[in-house]
């Protein structure tokens, strides 16, 4: 029989965070209570306001194609709400791109920097899409293993870079799966790359709007003005207006970068879905009362997630800066974090995704998401204390 799927097919490995909310929606339906910690996702409703724009959008007939780069008033807001915030001009014309989510964002942002064979660095523990974004792309990616504090391995990106040709590197700040926040140190170790290699820098920010500790930045467009051709910005409004079905996401770039973007999203999705356009524009009209909802929720989830894990002997968790994932160290076992998540899932029936979905060097961890109730985190916690306790 002739073959049917592609070779570049497959190279994919596939999302594990998939994988894990299969199974244990399987073990839901088959009568088991599961509490979900696996998906990054919040338990909130967008904010009224957003659902409504949204709805009369589509009432008004905005439901037809809507130019590549995105509706103009959305564009312009993005623009407005980053002088505003960050005091940042950026031209609303050449560089944003509205996109179908920020996975599309970074999808074709690795396609406009990377021919094929190109390198770029991912910096341990990665979200786990990034390696089949950048093998879809045809780029190759070099995994730079994970330190303690989950901080950059300056020693080990710089070594890469005198022995191969790396293009880029991709930033996750903060970081999923660890909540780490790009430091100041790891700034200026930064901009000493781009200085001297000319590296691009392209920087995954989704989560900056849930921050725990004092930083003096939310964006790096505000760190590195001076080489700002050298950054792609991406975000969206998944994760702070919890509009993660909305799929809406946008890109910060120079022009011939952004130009890149658009002709990706041109040829694969046309546009993003445009009356969603016109709810992300009131969204970022309300975005400080969406975030008074993040402050009031969840630093309270945070403490309580690091409470109950200090409850449970063989568990560990170091801080937690940003996001809303704890990654959990385990020492109570030997077993790979692929069997640990499996058997949590069995016996404690509780979802969470291994540590080597993450990275190799991110063994001996499992991720959950603290994106849940209080009352979730605790029972869950309890079930897993149980479990391990046994």
């Amino acid at each position: 029989m002739k073959q049917m799927l592609s070779d570049q097919l497959k190279q994919l490995q596939g999302s594990p965070t998939a994988k894990f909310f299969r199974l244990a929606k399987e073990r839901e339906a088959s009568g088991h209570d599961i509490i979900h910690l696996e998906i990054g996702q919040p338990d909130f409703q967008p904010l009224a306001p957003i659902v409504d724009a949204t709805i009369e959008a589509i009432k008004q007939g905005k439901t037809t194609y809507a130019i590549s780069s995105g509706i103009p008033e959305l564009r312009e807001k993005i623009a407005s709400a980053y002088s505003e915030d960050y005091g940042e001009n950026l031209n609303p014309n050449e560089e944003i791109i509205i996109t179908s989510g920020a996975k599309q964002s970074i999808l074709a942002s690795i396609y406009a920097l990377l021919d094929r064979g190109e390198k770029i660095l991912l910096p341990e523990p990665y979200w786990v899409s990034y390696p089949d974004m950048t093998r879809l792309a045809g780029g190759n990616f070099l995994p730079v293993p994970m330190l303690d504090d989950f901080s950059l391995n300056q020693e080990y990106i710089q070594k890469c870079i005198k022995k191969s040709n790396i293009k880029a590197m991709l930033i996750n700040s903060p970081n999923n799966p660890t909540g780490h926040i790009i430091s100041p140190q790891e700034l200026s170790f930064i901009k000493d790359l781009i200085e001297d290699t000319n590296l691009m820098i392209i920087a995954d920010e989704i989560y900056n709007d849930y921050m725990y500790i004092p930083s003096s930045y939310k964006t790096l467009l505000t760190e590195l003005k001076d080489w700002r051709e050298n950054v792609i910005v991406v975000n969206g409004f998944s994760k702070t207006y919890s509009m993660t079905g909305f799929r809406l996401g946008y890109s910060i770039a120079n022009k011939t970068l952004s130009q890149g973007i658009l002709r990706f999203v041109q040829a694969s999705t046309s546009c993003a879905t445009t009356f969603c356009q016109y709810g992300a524009i009131t969204a970022l009209e309300h975005r400080f009362d969406a975030q008074e909802v993040i402050d009031n929720v969840f630093p309270v989830r945070r403490q309580l997630l690091l409470d109950e894990v200090s409850k449970i002997d063989g568990l560990s968790l170091g801080s937690v800066d940003g996001a809303f994932y704890g990654f959990i160290k385990y020492t109570y076992s030997d077993k790979p974090s692929e069997y640990i998540a499996e058997e949590i899932l069995n016996n404690a029936n509780v979802a969470t995704i291994p540590g080597a979905a993450f990275g190799e060097s991110a063994e001996g961890y499992f991720r959950v998401a603290f994106s849940r109730s209080e009352e979730e985190i605790r029972e869950a916690f309890k079930r897993i204390g149980d479990y391990i306790n046994k």
